[in-house]
């Protein structure tokens, strides 16, 4: 992945209204159905771990995580 164009507030609009604990489907689905996610944070969002994540800062730590692995350098992380 080159830099990210997703921004922090297209992160927190994707996890507004979630409650939890959420699994990985629950959270791409219920962003998803939200409509209007953008294409970048859909895709991180596919790439989490499949488990129940408690709050939004463990689904940030996750998403951080993603962008690690994919090579995208700690300063450039929207989140």
């Amino acid at each position: 992945m080159v830099k990210p164009h997703a921004s922090k507030s297209d992160y927190e609009a994707a996890f507004k209204g979630f409650h939890y604990p959420m699994s990985r489907s629950a959270i791409v689905n219920q962003g998803r159905d939200k409509g209007g996610l953008d294409r970048e944070v859909a895709f991180v969002l596919a790439q989490l771990p499949e488990r129940r994540y408690k709050n939004a800062e463990a689904i940030k730590a996750a998403v951080r995580e993603v962008y690690l692995a994919q090579g995208v350098p700690a300063e450039e992380l929207p989140l």
